[in-house]
């Protein structure tokens, strides 16, 4: 019966994308957006969040990994109507890692264009201004009244105006500095397998325990998520993941390589997972 095919489908994604209760209806759970500057804005996102200290992102700020850090503070990462959603242990943390400032040596650091439109004791609203996609990030815990999350979200943001920096955040419009970044959210034939990674993210962290990294391609090389993989079955449960399971990526196939490597492939896109052994 639809129904009944519908709540397992459901609790199925859930299990394996950590969603828990926040698809509990039974219904089919949406993973991805349609809108062209959501998707835009959530490809960026995944390449700033899937980096670390080897292939540090070069939006990522000197000597310290602020963004490839991210994931360890994350608990779900979902859709919902008109914005993404990112239940987090620390959304206060979370948004200063990702909000803009200006480095006196190294430019540009952070996502350009994002600004933060308020929060709450439990929730940080965020908007990408190029792209106009929301982004909410929803705290684990509510702090006791506005007076201590005005403290709070101080204290973790007081670090954009030390050593040299100097926020862009405030800033009611686009600064030249970060238009002068406009290829990071211009929407491209990969911009949706991007996406889609980042909506199928939390297994590849939590359940995998990997850490992968994606490298940008150029003419002459593709795409590629690299990651070293703990045996050649991590391989085949991230294949299996995003071109197999419930939670699958709509469209995608997978040409097998070798045993630890191959392309996905999504519409006109396509990237390399490699996974080192």
């Amino acid at each position: 019966m639809p129904h009944t095919t519908d709540k397992r489908i459901s609790k199925e994604v859930g299990h394996l994308l950590y969603l828990g209760r926040l698809h509990a209806t039974g219904d089919r759970p949406t993973l991805d957006p349609t809108d062209r500057g959501q998707l835009a804005f959530q490809a960026l996102l995944f390449e700033c969040l899937m980096s670390n200290r080897e292939y540090p992102h070069h939006l990522e700020q000197p000597r310290k990994s602020a963004m490839a850090s991210i994931s360890g503070y994350l608990n779900a990462i979902c859709h919902q109507p008109g914005h993404l959603e990112i239940h987090t242990n620390t959304a206060y943390r979370v948004a200063s890692r990702l909000l803009p400032f200006q480095h006196e040596d190294h430019g540009v650091c952070g996502i350009p264009g994002l600004r933060l439109i308020d929060f709450t004791c439990r929730r940080v609203r965020l908007i990408h201004l190029p792209t106009g996609a929301r982004l909410d990030l929803v705290d684990s815990q509510r702090w006791h009244g506005m007076d201590i999350a005005r403290m709070v979200f101080r204290q973790e943001t007081d670090w954009h105006k030390s050593d040299g920096r100097s926020p862009l955040w405030p800033c009611s419009v686009l600064t030249d500095e970060e238009a002068a970044h406009h290829a990071c959210w211009a929407y491209t034939t990969s911009t949706p397998l991007r996406s889609a990674l980042l909506m199928r993210s939390m297994p590849l962290w939590y359940r995998f325990d990997l850490v992968p990294a994606w490298v940008t391609g150029h003419p002459t090389r593709p795409d590629r998520l690299i990651w070293d993989a703990h045996s050649e079955t991590d391989h085949d449960r991230v294949v299996e993941l995003l071109v197999r399971s419930e939670a699958r990526i709509p469209g995608a196939r997978y040409r097998e390589k070798t045993s630890c490597s191959g392309t996905l492939e999504l519409g006109s896109s396509s990237a390399q997972l490699i996974s080192n052994v």
